[in-house]
């Protein structure tokens, strides 16, 4: 499960796989682009667990999608990722070619 999400996290961020993408070495992932992923895929959980008839209290929800979060956030650092929030200044030049444009 944890390739899975590895793999769908640097799908929705943008990256075609996780090895073809970081091929310069670099391994930074915008603490954002992590947040959406997991929006995104929690969203999918939510909504296939409606399908199959569950319901959840909002409180539960809003829980679950932090927890989900930090769960995405972990299993990617364990994976060797760098999550840098969004005011720090990056090392890797993809983040610089983006600033400069």
């Amino acid at each position: 499960m944890r390739g899975v999400s590895i793999g769908l996290a640097c799908a929705i961020v943008g990256f075609s796989s996780p090895s073809q993408s970081f091929a310069s070495g670099c391994r930074q992932m915008l603490e954002s682009d992590v947040k959406i992923a997991s929006m995104r895929l929690y969203a999918d959980i939510l909504a296939n667990a409606a399908r199959n008839g569950w319901d959840y209290a909002p409180e539960a929800i809003v829980s679950g999608s932090k927890r989900h979060f930090d769960e995405m956030k972990l299993q990617l650092i364990a994976a060797g990722y760098e999550i840098v929030s969004v005011g720090a200044r990056p090392h890797c030049p993809r983040f610089d070619t983006l600033a400069s444009e």
